[in-house]
């Protein structure tokens, strides 16, 4: 029943491969809820300490927690349902059973991954958003972390473009992290879904994200890092898809950004470089579309000085008045003009940068 496939996913301090061995001993989740500690006993590497935890967890209230799960709207999915993901059914290690909330990735639409580093740039910040938002105005499915920065922030594109995004979570799905992303998350529970195969209640402890990996790495048909630096657990993930076979594009970076390591090594390692939007959508099956609010900038000659005088890091005003020769109260009147345009933001008080909508991926 599958009651007992969730009290056999419940049990988090007991890992896949034991779990695999429990199952061709004992045939099923019931089969293993009903064994004797001398049955147990007779398995090679089950120690006593781990049959009083099994022991442990049938007198706990389970199946009352199991209903109030489904009334709290919250599903669960094994591994052997139509539902589940047959994605992840082709990776090693499978999770055996899924919590989530929302919905689950759609087989027929193409899914791709966006990850990269939770103290990233602004300009790495953008990329992704940018990127996520494009690939959800083509209904691709958005998969990532809900981590702040770049997986936070390719989700949040995803969604304003009008597509799905599901966030692959390190705790239980009832549990927000970070709690900095809360409005992500409740909006992921309605435009696409929040998953995790930790139990309710989880807590997000370390150990948790590199298991976590690998089903976001699982449930993409293609990965793109945007930023990371070259120790990082976005590393964990490309390992991970490489080995499922997965396509891994990287976004390219300064070399003298430490933020770009990640991605410039990846792609002297050999992974596909993402320069333009147009080369990924082909060589995912996607024709480009024509988007008119991404044609050529057509500015007038002093916001077209001032325009090119500005990037993702803020300036002082000051600056800009000495780089492009103006007056403040002219330079003032064409910021206020680049910013009504959407082109231009004011994130400190007198410092000014790109809005960052017209800078990449530009058709």
């Amino acid at each position: 029943m599958k009651k007992y496939w969730y009290w056999l996913c419940s049990m988090e301090k007991i890992g896949n491969r034991t779990k695999e061995v429990l199952l061709q001993k004992f045939q099923t989740p019931e089969g293993i809820y009903f064994a004797t500690k001398k049955d147990f006993m007779q398995i090679k590497g089950i120690s006593e300490k781990m049959v009083e935890y099994f022991q442990n967890s049938k007198n706990k209230d389970w199946e009352k927690e199991y209903e109030e799960m489904k009334q709290k709207g919250i599903s669960f999915v094994m591994h052997e349902e139509k539902e589940y993901p047959e994605r992840l059914k082709k990776i090693v290690d499978k999770p055996y059973g899924l919590y989530y909330m929302g919905g689950l990735p759609k087989e027929e639409m193409l899914s791709v991954a966006i990850i990269g580093a939770r103290d990233c740039s602004r300009y790495g910040f953008e990329v992704a958003k940018n990127l996520g938002k494009l690939l959800g105005e083509y209904k691709v499915q958005v998969v990532s972390g809900m981590a702040r920065g770049i997986d936070g922030a390719g989700q949040w594109g995803a969604l304003e473009g009008g597509g799905t995004s599901y966030g692959i979570l390190g705790s239980g799905v009832d549990v927000c992290y970070p709690e900095e992303n809360r409005k992500l998350y409740e909006l992921l529970k309605v435009k696409g879904g929040i998953i995790s195969e930790f139990p309710i209640g989880s807590e997000p402890l370390s150990y948790h994200f590199p298991m976590r990996n690998r089903i976001i790495s699982g449930l993409c048909d293609v990965l793109i890092v945007v930023e990371a630096k070259k120790k990082s657990g976005t590393f964990i993930t490309v390992d991970m898809a490489l080995e499922q076979g997965k396509e891994v594009y990287a976004v390219p970076g300064r070399i003298t950004d430490s933020l770009s390591d990640g991605c410039n090594e990846l792609i002297k390692m050999g992974a596909n470089v993402l320069t333009k939007i147009e080369i990924l959508l082909e060589e995912i099956g996607l024709k480009k579309k024509n988007f008119n609010h991404r044609k050529k900038l057509l500015l007038a000659e002093k916001e077209n000085l001032l325009y090119s005088n500005l990037d993702l890091q803020p300036k002082n005003i000051q600056i800009l008045a000495e780089e492009t020769k103006m007056e403040l109260p002219q330079l003032i009147e064409v910021l206020l003009q680049l910013q009504l345009k959407g082109l231009v933001k004011e994130p400190i008080k007198n410092y000014y940068c790109l809005s960052g909508e017209h800078i990449i991926f530009d058709s």
